[in-house]
Formats: structure tokens, sequence, C-alpha cells
């Protein structure tokens, strides 16, 4: 026999049982289920097959790809033609070099950096995302509610 962890494997046996009002056959079946809460029925997510990869449309209508913000291996050529047509044609020809071939707009494409100004305005919360640190939740402890409700009825009867 298999082990049943969460409602999907019981089918509509917890279902009759509950609605039939066999409070045993009830019970037993949620004895059978696992008390972990992450193998719930309500956090198993389904399997899917992943969609089938689609036409490359660039590759299709012979498009260029938008290039990355940051220095790439052959964008010193680009710059030295640039500087030339800056200065044999002027301003005028610098901005029709620079449409026709872009230069980098930055020395390292950091798609997770931000501005200092962006930064400074984030809430706790974020900078601590931002920084992949996990909270940390300290463990229950059950007597200290009892302390809290001894001292609360202590206030109040005094």
């Amino acid at each position: 026999m298999t082990t049943i962890i969460n409602e999907w494997q019981l089918d509509c046996r917890l279902n009759k049982a509950l609605n039939q009002h066999h409070r045993s056959d009830f019970s037993l079946w949620l004895a059978f289920l696992s008390p972990a809460i992450d193998e719930m029925a309500e956090f198993q997510t389904p399997k899917f097959e992943p969609p089938k990869q689609k036409a490359d449309l660039y590759a299709r209508l012979s498009l260029i790809r938008a290039r990355d913000f940051g220095w790439q291996a052959h964008d010193l050529v680009k710059l030295t033609s640039q500087s030339a047509a800056l200065s044999s044609g002027g301003l005028r020809q610098l901005k029709l070099q620079q449409y026709l071939a872009a230069g980098p707009l930055v020395l390292v494409d950091d798609k997770s950096k931000l501005a200092p100004e962006l930064m400074q305005n984030l809430d706790a919360h974020s900078k601590r995302r931002r920084e992949g640190g996990k909270m940390e939740r300290p463990e229950a402890d059950p007597t200290a509610l009892y302390e809290i409700l001894q001292e609360l009825q202590r206030t109040n009867a005094a």
C-alpha cells in the first residue's frame, strides 16, 4: 500500500464520509494524511509540461537584437569611428554615426544595481530582500504567553 500524503490521493472518500456522517471513516481517512503543512494539497502545485519552444522571431524576420548597455569587446572600433566623425564632420556627423552604431552607455551592465539615491529611500524589508537575507523567526515559547497573561491579570487586579 502506498502512503497517503494529501487529499488528492483519497479521491472523494473523505468528502463522502463527511457528508454521510460516518465519523469513524472520516477520522480514519484524516489520520492517514500527513501532518506536514508543506505536503498538504493546497501547497502542491500540479505538474505541467513546459510549452513547446516558439520560433525565434528575430531570426525569422532577420532583425537585429538590441544591444546590452554595457561595454563589449567591439565597442572600441565604434567609439574611434565616432571620434573621427566628430572631428571631421562635426556634431551632425557624430549624431548620425551614433544612430547607425550605438555605443555603450555604461562600463558594466549590472541589472541589480540601483542608484544610491534610490537605495537610501528603500525600507528595511526591501534592503534585506536585495541582500538576500532570510528572516529568522524565533522559536515559539508556549510558556511566554502564560507569563504574559499572569502579568496582565496582576495589573488588572491592582
